[in-house]
């Protein structure tokens, strides 16, 4: 036998058929108009498609994230506010870590990605970022890929609060939009 007809006949022969006769003069197609109940159907199969195995694997593991919050100029010296030169903000950063070895696709109902707030040694809020903000209703979805982060970065205008802050500790929390678990909480030291 010569070399050419032995690869033919091994392709021809003993290779595995990839594709699947789809001709429209055969009834190749599932009978989804029949009496027995189905809730959808996908080409590939039944099991890809159920909804509630999609919404499991698209389920964020929330102990595979680390949230952390930064504030710049920490402590906070009142003394600042006196210096026309300077302006007198907070520094937010806020970053959620991925630890795990999944993609995670975070959900937003809108515009908004994150909310702060700062506290009082009492725990009272003092300043809520969201309180006083409107948001576009455009749905959102960000991508969190293993040992990567989502940065946040705002400020807090420590000259627009409601009540002008006096020496002592403060408390500033920082959390995901929709995702109450995932927040980082840090201290701030108010001096005069």
């Amino acid at each position: 036998m010569k070399r050419g007809w032995f690869l033919v006949v091994f392709l021809l022969g003993l290779s595995p058929a990839w594709a699947i006769d789809v001709s429209p003069s055969k009834n190749t197609h599932p009978n989804i108009i029949d009496d027995t109940p189905r809730k959808h159907w996908s080409l590939f199969s039944l099991r890809f498609g159920d909804p509630k195995r999609i919404e499991k694997a698209n389920q964020v593991n929330l102990h595979n994230l680390e949230a952390r919050l930064q504030v710049e100029r920490n402590p906070f010296s009142l003394a600042s506010l006196h210096d026309r030169l300077d302006t007198v903000a907070l520094r937010l950063t806020f970053q959620v870590l991925n630890k795990g070895k999944r993609t995670y696709a975070f959900r937003f109902p809108n515009a908004q990605r994150y909310d702060f707030v700062l506290r009082d040694a009492v725990n009272q809020p003092i300043y809520v970022w969201s309180a006083d903000k409107d948001f576009l209703p455009i749905q959102g979805m960000s991508m969190l890929d293993p040992g990567d982060c989502l940065t946040f970065t705002d400020v807090l205008p420590i000259q627009d609060l409601d009540h002008p802050l006096s020496p002592g500790a403060y408390r500033v929390e920082m959390t995901l939009a929709g995702y109450p678990e995932v927040t980082a909480a840090t201290s701030l030291t108010v001096v005069p």
